[in-house]
């Protein structure tokens, strides 16, 4: 897959549906939370925080992305300033497992993100099953700081431009 076919978007409320089905299904929160598929309030409640727009410089301020080829959602990227951080985290629909799609939308957010929010240190949260996805911050120069049974936290702090 090239770059160049996939788009990310802002998040708006037509990517409601998508984010939805993404968040009821049981194999993508597998990793996430308590790893099982979201009941409809924590859906309408993310779907909300993710429409709100805060000052970028405000910690808790978050953008959310809608990765999509050929005008098909495949995926989507948080992000959310934290105190010496941007927080990101990407989901990719089961339908484009093992296509480049987490990997290349995990490209075109190390690009965007630090730009977006004026700040060079990017981290995530990997549940520690989720070997591919560590696989992919590991390969993109994030590091591993802190292993709790529960959660990795992984760090990439870039040159700023």
């Amino acid at each position: 897959m090239t770059s160049s076919s996939l788009l990310l978007h802002p998040f708006s409320d037509t990517d409601s549906e998508f984010f939805a089905t993404l968040a009821s299904d049981e194999r993508v929160v597998r990793f996430i939370g308590y790893g099982k598929p979201w009941n409809q309030q924590d859906i309408d409640a993310c779907i909300v925080s993710a429409l709100q727009h805060d000052e970028l410089n405000q910690v808790g301020a978050s953008r959310w992305f809608v990765a999509s080829m050929a005008g098909q959602a495949v995926g989507v990227v948080f992000s959310t300033r934290q105190e010496n951080s941007i927080e990101i985290g990407y989901w990719v629909s089961p339908a484009h497992w093992g296509r480049g799609v987490g990997g290349t939308m995990l490209d075109q957010t190390l690009d965007m993100v630090p730009e977006l929010f004026g700040l060079a240190t990017l981290s995530a949260g990997v549940a520690p099953g989720n070997t591919i996805s560590a696989k992919l911050l590991t390969q993109r120069g994030f590091t591993l700081t802190v292993h709790t049974d529960q959660l990795d936290h992984y760090v990439l702090t870039r040159q700023s431009n």
